[in-house]
């Protein structure tokens, strides 16, 4: 099975990757962060990890386009979205992060599933 690519990747495009990528990582240091700070060191292990697995998603197979990985990276904002909404002290920013990432998911839909 051959991966479908981008050829000519747009603004639009590039603007989305690349909110998408940045609020990857920057979950990715929080949670690391919080592994030495806080009393859950496994809880926060666990969500290091999940963002690190979206970030390194984002990083290769989704700036080459390849459409598995825009549907994989849908897990970033439900998985933002579900502590969430359990949280209300993290509310705020989990869903203003989770927004965030539909916002760039969006943004790079149409080059994922346009007719070329």
């Amino acid at each position: 099975m051959s991966a479908s690519t981008i050829l000519a990747k747009n603004s639009r495009f590039k603007i989305g990757w690349i909110i998408l990528l940045v609020s990857a990582a920057l979950m990715t240091l929080g949670h690391l962060s919080m592994i030495f700070v806080l009393d859950e060191p496994n809880l926060f292990t666990g969500f290091a990890a999940f963002n690190l697995y979206s970030f390194i998603v984002l990083l290769i197979p989704f700036r080459r386009g390849e459409k598995w990985a825009w549907l994989t990276t849908w897990i970033l904002p439900v998985g933002l979205a579900i502590p969430a909404a359990t949280d209300p002290n993290i509310a705020i920013y989990y869903f203003g992060v989770a927004a965030m990432c539909v916002f760039g998911l969006l943004l790079t839909m149409r080059d994922f599933f346009s007719q070329r």
